[in-house]
C-alpha cells in the first residue's frame, strides 16, 4: 500500500470517544477527517498563514513528503503483538499498541544496540495541524526506521491511532518548527498565496 493511502487510513482512524475527553459530539480529529477523502488531503494547502503571521502544515503533506511506509516491519510488530495480546481479563501482561511494547520491539527487533524513546510533538512548539507521537532509536540520521502513531483524539492524553513503521528523511521530518516558517522570508514568499 502505497505512502499516502496508510497516511490517509491513519488520519481517519477511530480512536474512540470518552466522556471525560473535551471532544463533544464531533470535535475529535478523527471525526472531523473521517468527512474527507484522501483526494481532499492532498488538496490541502502545505502550509497556511493566519493573519498574524502564524502557520499551519498539513500533517498529511508533512508525513507524506518524509516517510515512507514500511509494510513487512509493521506486519511483523502486529504478529509479535498477536502472539502474546492484552485482554483486560484473560491476559492484563500481554501486548498492545501502547508505548513500552513498541520501544520493547524497537529494542529487540529493530535497533537491538540503541534504546528506544518517545517524542510527542505535544510537548513542544511545532506548526503541524496534528500531533503525532513516534518512537525512534538513537540518532536518527543513521537510525531512520521509526514506529509513528497520530494523534486523533480531542484530549491530548489519549486518542492514539495504531502503530505504524516508517523510514524517515531526517531533514524532512524535522521540519515542523514554526519559526522556520515565519523567520525564513524566502519561505514565506513562496506560501504567501496561502492565508487562512
Amino acid at each position: 500500500m502505497k505512502t499516502e493511502n496508510i497516511i490517509y487510513k491513519m488520519l481517519v482512524e477511530n480512536t474512540g470517544v470518552h466522556m471525560c475527553d473535551s471532544g463533544g459530539e464531533d470535535g475529535r480529529h478523527w471525526q472531523r477527517n473521517q468527512k474527507k477523502k484522501l483526494k481532499d488531503f492532498k488538496n490541502e494547502i502545505d502550509i497556511s498563514y493566519d493573519e498574524d503571521g502564524h502557520c499551519t502544515k498539513s500533517l498529511f503533506h508533512h508525513l507524506n513528503e518524509s516517510c515512507t511506509y514500511l509494510p513487512d516491519i509493521t506486519d511483523q510488530f502486529n504478529d509479535w503483538i498477536n502472539e502474546d495480546k492484552y485482554h483486560w481479563i484473560d491476559n492484563k501482561n500481554g501486548r498492545s499498541h501502547i508505548i513500552a511494547d513498541v520501544e520493547d520491539f524497537m529494542n529487540k527487533f529493530i535497533y537491538p544496540d540503541n534504546k528506544a524513546q518517545c517524542t510527542y510533538t505535544y510537548n513542544f512548539d511545532n506548526c503541524l495541524s496534528q500531533d503525532i507521537q513516534w518512537i525512534s532509536s538513537g540518532d536518527l540520521y543513521q537510525n531512520n526506521i521509526i514506529a509513528l502513531c497520530i494523534h486523533n483524539g480531542a484530549d491530548a492524553r489519549g486518542g492514539m491511532t495504531d502503530y505504524k513503521f516508517f523510514k524517515i528523511d531526517p531533514d524532512m521530518f524535522y521540519m515542523m518548527d514554526e519559526e522556520y516558517f515565519r523567520e525564513d522570508e524566502d519561505i514565506k514568499e513562496q506560501y504567501k498565496e496561502n492565508r487562512v
